[in-house]
């Protein structure tokens, strides 16, 4: 149980501090408001992704030849994972699109995420058929675990931010995706190790 919410956690890392559209939005509006917009914005993963989540395991526990499923799945997601991890690992400079128009930081952010086709890949590919052969609470770890990593990375962010405007453009932030690309290739070894 521990074990998957660590890997969870991690993966979480990782995620909340890949730049991307809400990364845009995160940063957007904590430099336009204060840190409870960046906060809010920071909870939008939740909100977005448990209906998701549910709405794939179920689809994928209909199926009645599920470990070939998540095999071919966990291919797919440890192909994304070294991808993404070769791409961060890669990284020299961050340039992430701010749009300035003024709205809810709750909408603005629910709106991007819905969008956004992050978390569809990572929890089609990588999250959902890591765990959707698992007990319980291993799932619920995973996801708690996911869920703990990728908040609190986006409001150390947003914190980052609201300290120095410039945080963003920093050495710190680019090694910090550095090391969120070494992990997402780490756990793509992972998944790969388990199709066998």
């Amino acid at each position: 149980m521990l074990e998957f919410f660590f890997i969870g956690f991690l993966l979480g890392i990782s995620s909340g501090i890949s730049p991307g559209p809400l990364m845009a939005v995160l940063i957007q509006e904590t430099i336009k408001g204060n840190i409870k917009n960046g906060i809010v914005v920071s909870i939008i993963p939740i909100i977005t992704d448990i209906p998701l989540i549910l709405i794939l395991v179920f689809l994928i526990k209909q199926v009645e030849q599920i470990e070939i499923i998540t095999k071919v799945l966990s291919f797919l997601g440890f192909i994304v994972l070294l991808y993404y991890g070769i791409k961060d690992l890669l990284t020299t400079k961050v340039d992430l699109e701010i749009d300035q128009k003024t709205t809810d930081s709750l909408k603005k952010g629910f709106i991007t995420n819905i969008f956004n086709p992050h978390p569809y890949i990572f929890w089609g590919l990588i999250g959902v058929p890591f765990i959707v052969e698992e007990d319980i609470l291993n799932m619920v770890s995973f996801v708690i675990g996911f869920f703990t990593g990728i908040v609190c990375s986006k409001i150390s962010i947003a914190l980052a931010v609201e300290k120095s405007k410039m945080f963003i453009h920093s050495k710190y932030y680019i090694y910090l995706v550095r090391v969120s690309g070494f992990v997402l290739i780490i756990f793509g070894l992972i998944l790969f190790s388990r199709i066998f």
